[in-house]
């Protein structure tokens, strides 16, 4: 099971169901990428600086991580 695309799926149906959580976050992004410029991508260092955005993927890895121990305990024990 691949882990970082299943929680980047579990982020994106929790943004589709929370219009006004997606949209805060739009709106941080585009703030970031207005104050970065012409400068290229993003890096480490500016990802690192999107607070709410922290916030979305750390809030979905705990709202879920229980259902993904219970997956992988259920998955070891049919072995």
């Amino acid at each position: 099971m691949d882990t970082t695309s299943s929680a980047l799926t579990r982020i994106f149906y929790l943004l589709a169901e929370h219009q006004d959580v997606q949209d805060k976050l739009r709106r941080e992004i585009r703030q970031a990428r207005l104050q970065k410029g012409d400068e290229g991508d993003f890096g480490y260092d500016d990802l690192e600086g999107l607070v709410y955005l922290d916030a979305v993927c750390r809030e979905t890895l705990r709202l879920f991580v229980g259902r993904f121990i219970l997956m992988c305990m259920t998955f070891l024990r049919c072995l």
